[in-house]
């Protein structure tokens, strides 16, 4: 198993892509940019030839519209084998929709599973990241080489939906913890308190989070965390919250995060990092930029 088939865009595609051809022979879907490009990557032009010349195919797309497009494809079926295939959906998802499209792709021999990357700064892969698994035990093992080339932290989550769930309980904790850890670090530097001393404190008490511990020594210094965008964090989390109603268990707190975050997004650009945030409290609060004074 050494040919893998890619179909994706944006930054976490490229860094999976560049990740694999270190090891594997990679095919890439039409790339939508030179990124993905790079030593031992061959370009294709339609779904049929990707899945036809690929031992795995891989999809890592932050685009819900080219995702479900690639999902539904006709030519899937048309390139079954008596050898089931397998599908590594990297990407964001909904988990309701990752089962049912699984069900449909298992009709023609494909097996799907979701493995979506759970990073926010790929720099921080080894350390900070984490591949979520949904899927049989028996598939993992079977690419689990393929999947530890791109990270190393590897975490079983049960069925095949339960890895985008998994994601989504992830990113709405982690942007929760980020608006608060802007919000009260703005607080404390209205009232004279230095960044690396709350840091410290709220790192060694019962306010650590992982924001207090990555993002406050960050702003003293004015350095980057993340590589995820306001617009992709906050669809991140009308997923969530969309999930969790179908579910019966509603996310009120995710759900104001969300609604910060569309504030945000318009005031700075839905491109922009999620860096930027420390921003708007800066201004907000009459703080002098960067690093809240």
């Amino acid at each position: 198993m050494n040919r893998i088939g890619v179909a994706g865009s944006g930054k976490v595609a490229t860094f999976v892509v560049h990740q694999l051809a270190k090891k594997y022979s990679v095919r890439v879907l039409r790339a939508a940019n030179d990124s993905l490009l790079c030593d031992g990557v061959e370009e294709v032009h339609d779904v049929a030839d990707l899945v036809a010349g690929s031992d795995i195919v891989i999809l890592c797309t932050d685009s819900d519209e080219l995702r479900a497009t690639l999902l539904r494809s006709p030519d899937w079926g048309k390139q079954a084998s008596a050898e089931k295939r397998v599908v590594i959906d990297m990407g964001q998802g909904d988990p309701d929709e990752t089962k049912i499209i699984a069900t449909t792709l298992s009709e023609v021999g494909i097996t799907l599973v979701d493995a979506p990357l759970h990073t926010e700064n790929t720099a921080a892969i080894e350390t900070a990241s984490a591949i979520l698994f949904g899927g049989p035990p028996t598939v993992l093992e079977s690419v689990r080489g393929v999947l530890e080339s791109v990270c190393p932290t590897i975490i079983a989550c049960g069925d095949v939906g339960n890895g985008h769930a998994m994601r989504l309980v992830v990113a709405a904790i982690a942007a929760c913890n980020r608006l608060i850890t802007y919000e009260c670090a703005a607080m404390g530097a209205a009232n004279g308190l230095a960044i690396a001393d709350m840091a410290t404190v709220l790192n060694s008490s019962s306010g650590y989070n992982s924001a207090s511990a990555r993002v406050l020594p960050a702003l003293a210094t004015n350095e980057r965390t993340a590589d995820v965008t306001l617009g992709n964090w906050a669809d991140d989390l009308r997923m969530a919250s969309a999930a969790a109603m179908r579910y019966g268990a509603p996310m009120l707190l995710a759900t104001m995060a969300r609604s910060t975050l569309d504030a945000a997004a318009n005031r700075l650009g839905g491109s922009s990092s999620v860096d930027r945030l420390a921003e708007i409290w800066e201004i907000d609060a009459g703080l002098p930029a960067p690093g809240m004074g």
